[in-house]
């Protein structure tokens, strides 16, 4: 779908009087785009001589980095798919297709909190120990990271809304409240040591 388009393309689209895509699909973006920072930064810090006690865990990072930044590509696209379901699931009129349908767009949606997370704990860490240098590149993607963060929350929790079945509702509600917290936590963490590395 987008991922292999003219970003002039996907923002014209999703400017545009469409369905898709939304919100989902600009998070996982946003998300994307905090962890190309968080790459960059261990770019810069790799491989310098005044970083070298550091290397090992940049380098672990790098690579862990690459691997969330896919993820949240695959969802710009995974998001569109998943509204477009719900879209559909709703012209049936049948609830469970309809409930089924709204798991999916949740799931997608909690991926991406649970991903957001995942880089947020390397931004508090790369916060104390990349390169100073790029100290607001890794101020900025824990930025980018919480928006891509809170707006997977709106996604996951209006999902659940909608959602008939009871029992999933109140076995996921935890989950986000718990996810909620850490990245809470993770962000606090990383704009501190960002704001005492630019004094």
């Amino acid at each position: 779908m987008y991922i292999n388009e003219k970003l002039s393309k996907y923002v014209s689209d999703l400017a545009a009087r469409q369905p898709t895509p939304g919100g989902g699909s600009a998070a996982a973006l946003a998300g994307a785009l905090g962890i190309a920072l968080l790459e960059m930064a261990c770019n810069f810090t790799a491989g310098n001589k005044k970083y070298k006690d550091v290397e090992d865990a940049i380098n672990k990072h790098l690579t862990a980095l690459g691997k969330i930044r896919e993820e949240f590509m695959a969802l710009v696209d995974g998001d569109v798919k998943a509204y477009s379901d719900i879209c559909s699931a709703f012209k049936t009129k049948d609830e469970k297709i309809i409930d089924n349908s709204l798991k999916q767009g949740y799931y997608i949606s909690l991926k991406m909190c649970r991903l957001t997370r995942s880089g947020a704990a390397i931004a508090s860490d790369l916060a104390e120990k990349s390169n100073v240098n790029l100290i607001t590149d890794v101020g900025c993607g824990s930025e980018l990271l919480k928006a891509s963060f809170d707006s997977g929350v709106f996604n996951s929790e209006i999902n659940l809304k909608g959602i008939k079945d009871i029992s999933f509702k109140e076995k996921e509600l935890p989950v986000l409240y718990t996810l909620k917290k850490e990245i809470a936590d993770l962000y606090k963490k990383a704009i501190s040591k960002v704001n005492e590395r630019m004094a």
